[in-house]
């Protein structure tokens, strides 16, 4: 099974501006949606992620080890 899980909320995502690759981290709103869709998927045997802070911190919640993956990088529009 795969799984793509978008990353939890920060703060510039919550006044409506996309981030691009602005390295931003979750807010608590974020962490919280973090932890939640961890616990809703469950073990998992592999997370890849992207390298910015937002991405590490939601792949974290899923209690595996993370490989990041400078390929998963977002979009810089």
């Amino acid at each position: 099974m795969l799984y793509l899980v978008r990353h939890g909320r920060t703060e510039a995502n919550a006044s409506g501006l996309f981030l691009g690759r602005s390295d931003l981290a979750l807010d608590g709103v974020g962490e919280r949606q973090a932890a939640a869709v961890g616990s809703a998927i469950g073990p998992v045997d592999r997370v890849v992620s992207s390298p910015l802070r937002r991405a590490v911190q939601t792949a974290e919640a899923f209690d595996s080890p993370v490989v990041v993956d400078n390929r998963w990088i977002e979009l810089d529009f």
